[in-house]
């Protein structure tokens, strides 16, 4: 369907209240010019700039919009890199722009952008900052975001803020009478359904008209509706070039440049090929001197001509060498050898420039522009992060990269710790923490074995660790062979460490004496579907069972469990238990599943009781950055939770309520890569980290 659809396009602009009947200062609908790059030919480009923060000059929005087309349809390649270069280029204007005044005290602006590309039978959508597009195709709405109720991404940083823009980017598959509106966020407002019913209209204008009647304070829209170039309808935009046509010329045109190119002598090198660079300088330079030299021998040659038969004596063939070859390459290497040995000196300079210039616009928003303030000094660690590579240990880079951290996490109430290694073990990856008392143990999730480390006093010493010799893949206890190990946990009754295979084998060994053990395969576990936990509460076993949707419960017979078992969860209203990353049982026989997604459900008795996590700071909410594990302090030391998000780094602590207290981090974040588990060892204050193949300690409180 290439360069078979044509645009016919409307406008909407309500400034308090009122109609404006002019087109938004900043949108701009352009087809592919004759100078446009490969790739660029046959697209056409929709692009709406609105205004966030202080409002600038009209014609400031419409030399924005005209140089962000200029740029896009210079750039070839694919539609998403040109796109991603051409928000790149506005930002940084406004960011430069912004960096010049904000020392002054001028006025310094901030924009939101959408753009839109029909590329073929593609609509591409780029956006930052809080505008939206809606889509009408083959009978579905389509928004973008896609959520227009969630204000977080749609109320993201606009352009201008920051050294790098926040792109959000889609790609719809079109055709002839599909309807696309690139709006400000006030079009958030409308109900779905009344989005819906005014995009389905009969044409354009009445869409505009009902979506004039709707808005009614602000309002900056851009619509669209794709029809096949045939189509004979009103014209709502001033008409533009076919770029059927445009793409037949600029193909004749290209060919006529190539051939040209072909005879070239001196091609410019590749931008970031250093090699090439300097030797297209080096020639270049050499050149020059060479010319120079000539220009003044000849010019001494006019000056004192020679006599027609020369008295003097010949100068030698070697004399003639160095004057005319080896004296100009001698100077090139003089300046080649002084340009190399400044330049690191020189990208040094330039970086700690703009790391300062980065730092001072931070340090210039809003602090209670929290989203605001909490990017701008990420991207001055950025930066620093860059400076840093070129001259490591620079001690102001190191401060300003300080500052910065702190900022971040005195918004985000983290308490940044340093992660001491405890404990590590070759080739393993441990997946589940243990503790009671001085005792914790930890299963190694890749080669399913299960290691007991014992503590010192203080819980900050390994006294003795070493494997749990019967709990492991392939050993053998009275008969029973164990297999992959499902989940290991402690029977507080009788101080037992227990371990659970995918089987159905339950092996429980005393923690002092760990070559004590008995061993038996739980009744019906043949009819589990996935065991992916255990819990042992009141001396009762409880199983979680995720494809099966069931908790299977086991009571007691003596020592071991010889009855059929129980549902935790009656009747058929069982909850989705595929997505749970672990569960517990407080001691007042609450029980707790936590999700992957975050989400924590309590129960009791089988029924659900109302919980929710509270407190947190926007964007840290465990439903933001997942969960993969949690350990519930039951104890009377500050009972509560610890969650663990391998994506952001952080062990969150919440009470037993889920309102939350405090976050955790590393001062290397890098050691932390690999979270996935954490115990806490309260009187003292220690948390216990699992990442990697390595355990970590953390103190609560600095000592």
């Amino acid at each position: 369907m290439a360069f078979e659809l044509e645009a016919l396009v409307g406008h909407l602009y309500i400034v308090g209240g009122r109609v404006i009947n002019v087109n938004p200062p900043g949108s701009l609908v352009e087809v592919a010019p004759p100078s446009a790059a490969a790739g660029r030919e046959g697209d056409t480009l929709f692009i709406l700039i609105a205004p966030s923060g202080s409002i600038a000059p009209t014609t400031f929005y419409q030399q924005l919009a005209q140089l962000a087309a200029e740029r896009y349809f210079g750039i070839s390649g694919s539609v998403t890199i040109a796109l991603r270069t051409m928000f790149q280029l506005v930002n940084r204007n406004l960011y430069e722009h912004n960096l010049e005044h904000a020392e002054s005290g001028g006025q310094q602006f901030e924009t939101s952008m959408i753009a839109a590309v029909l590329h073929e039978d593609d609509m591409y959508v780029a956006r930052v900052g809080p505008v939206i597009s809606v889509l009408q195709t083959a009978g579905l709405t389509l928004t973008f975001p896609e959520d227009l109720s969630d204000d977080e991404p749609l109320f993201s940083v606009p352009l201008g803020l920051l050294p790098e823009p926040d792109i959000s980017m889609v790609r719809y598959g079109v055709n002839a009478g599909s309807r696309l509106a690139l709006s400000d966020g006030n079009l958030a407002d409308i109900p779905s359904e009344r989005l819906t019913s005014l995009m389905l209209e009969n044409d354009i204008e009445k869409v505009l008209g009902g979506l004039r009647r709707t808005i009614k304070i602000q309002s900056q829209l851009m619509l669209v509706e794709l029809v096949p170039p045939e189509y004979d309808g009103p014209v709502l935009a001033a008409p533009g070039e076919s770029s059927h046509e445009i793409s037949l010329r600029l193909k004749e045109a290209r060919f006529e440049l190539d051939a040209d190119a072909g005879s070239a002598q001196w091609p410019l090198p590749r931008r970031g090929d250093f090699g090439a660079i300097l030797r297209w300088g080096l020639a270049r330079l050499a050149g020059r001197v060479a010319g120079l030299l000539l220009f003044v021998g000849d010019l001494l040659q006019r000056v004192f001509p020679l006599p027609a038969t020369a008295t003097s004596r010949r100068a030698s063939s070697g004399t003639l060498f160095v004057s005319v070859l080896l004296i100009p390459l001698i100077i090139v290497s003089i300046v080649v050898l002084s340009w190399v040995s400044n330049l690191g000196e020189t990208e040094f300079e330039q970086c700690l420039g703009r790391l300062q210039e980065t730092a001072r616009l931070a340090r210039s928003i809003d602090t209670g522009n929290r989203r605001s303030v909490t990017s701008a000094w990420n991207a001055t660690i950025q930066v620093a992060d860059a400076c840093d590579d070129m001259r490591p240990g620079d001690p102001s880079v190191a401060e300003m990269r300080n500052e910065a951290q702190t900022l971040i996490d005195t918004i985000n109430n983290v308490k940044r710790r340093e992660a001491i290694p405890l404990i590590n073990f070759e080739d393993a990856s441990i997946s589940r923490l243990r503790i009671q008392g001085t005792d914790l143990y930890a299963l190694d999730g890749r080669n399913h074995q299960v290691y007991h480390i014992k503590l010192s006093d203080n819980g900050r010493e390994a006294l003795q660790d070493e494997p749990v010799a019967k709990m492991r893949l392939g050993a053998t206890h009275q008969g029973i062979t164990i297999g992959q190990i499902t989940d290991i946990a402690f029977d507080d009754h009788s101080g037992d460490i227990a371990m659970l295979d995918a089987n159905g084998v339950l092996l429980r060994c005393a923690p002092q004496f760990v070559f004590t053990c008995d061993v038996q395969r739980i009744l019906e576990s043949q009819s589990w579907k996935k065991p992916a936990a255990l819990t042992i509460w009141d001396r009762k076993l409880y199983i979680l069972d995720s494809e099966e949707g069931q908790i299977w419960r086991y009571d007691p017979s003596g020592g071991a469990y010889v009855s059929a078992p129980r549902e935790y969860f009656a009747g058929s209203a069982r909850p989705n238990l595929r997505d749970v990353a672990d569960f517990t049982i407080a001691g007042d026989g609450h029980l707790y599943l936590l999700y992957r997604d975050g989400v924590m459900k309590r129960y009791f008795g089988g029924s659900e009781v109302a919980f929710t996590f509270s407190g947190f700071n926007e964007g840290s909410e465990p439903s933001t950055v997942l969960t993969e594990g949690f350990f519930l302090n039951d104890s009377p030391f500050a009972p509560g939770f610890f969650l663990v998000s391998r994506g952001s780094r952080t062990i969150f602590e919440t009470t037993a309520a889920g309102t939350f207290m405090d976050s955790y981090q590393a001062f290397d974040q890098q050691k932390l890569e690999l979270l996935s588990a954490v115990v806490a060892y309260p009187e003292q204050n220690i948390l216990y980290i699992a990442s990697g193949n390595t355990i970590f300690s953390i103190t609560m409180d600095f000592i």
